[in-house]
């Protein structure tokens, strides 16, 4: 166990701490799923590098983006599915890059996610094998499998750091084929009875590796949500306790009178 700790302390130290990652900026808008604009921060950004972003949408077309007081903005392309946003921070013996996938609706396109993911982007890369479906997303108490790539080659064998934004850690390793399967904690705090109800929290994962004098740094963002189990779990409990309070205020009620006086 102690040297489990030290390596997850060592991996989180060069790795989780240096590396690129997107985040998304809360916004005080409702509607239509993937319809509105979104916002991301880029964390972790080394002000001395290289920095390039694009947006890749559904049918492979790519668009350059600007940072905006250290945000981007994404409005919505008009086009369905899967779009990847990607940066990128480069130098002579460094290459880090920062991935994540957001859903759109619009107009169908030819092209499906396993185009997208099919795309090389360069360097060491962690792939979800594959995306979740439209309106499924990723959710606490299931396995999710990805691959983690290094120029277009699975690396078998290699480690990946699994956090959350609420405190979960968790080293895990490829296999022969360099896929990880990984189990997404329950770790919410409180969880709201209803569907969707409870604020969805951030998946990050993380990779690095250096090789021929090259530093590789990735990362992999994504919001995941409270098992279905977990809040039917809730609610079956409340629905028990409010039964039995129901229950007993029935019977109290078919108690004669002098028996439901409290004695003096």
């Amino acid at each position: 166990m102690g040297q489990y700790l030290a390596f997850l302390l060592l991996f989180v130290t060069t790795s989780s701490m240096a590396n690129i990652y997107w985040q998304p900026i809360k916004q005080d808008h409702s509607g239509g799923h993937g319809r509105q604009a979104k916002q991301f921060q880029l964390q972790g950004e080394q002000p001395a590098l290289n920095t390039t972003i694009e947006f890749i949408h559904s049918d492979l077309e790519s668009a350059a983006l600007e940072q905006q007081d250290g945000i981007v903005t994404l409005k919505p392309t008009g086009k369905n599915n899967y779009h990847a946003l990607v940066a990128r921070q480069t130098s002579a013996d460094f290459q880090g890059l920062a991935v994540r996938y957001i859903y759109n609706n619009g107009r169908p396109v030819n092209t499906s996610p396993s185009d997208l993911l099919a795309l090389e982007l360069g360097g060491l890369q962690i792939i979800p094998s594959p995306l979740p479906r439209e309106y499924w997303e990723y959710e606490s108490l299931k396995t999710y499998y990805f691959k983690v790539m290094l120029n277009g080659l699975p690396l078998a064998n290699h480690p990946l750091l699994a956090t959350t934004a609420l405190g979960s850690n968790k080293v895990v390793h490829t296999d022969e084929g360099g896929v990880v399967a990984l189990l997404i904690p329950e770790d919410f705090p409180t969880i709201t009875p209803q569907r969707r109800a409870t604020p969805p929290a951030e998946l990050q994962l993380f990779s690095s590796l250096e090789k021929d004098g090259i530093t590789y740094e990735t990362s992999f963002t994504s919001a995941y949500h409270a098992s279905e189990t977990s809040w039917k779990s809730v609610s079956l409990g409340a629905g028990v306790a409010f039964a039995g309070l129901l229950f007993g205020f029935v019977v109290n009620r078919r108690l004669p009178e002098h028996s439901r006086r409290k004695a003096k």
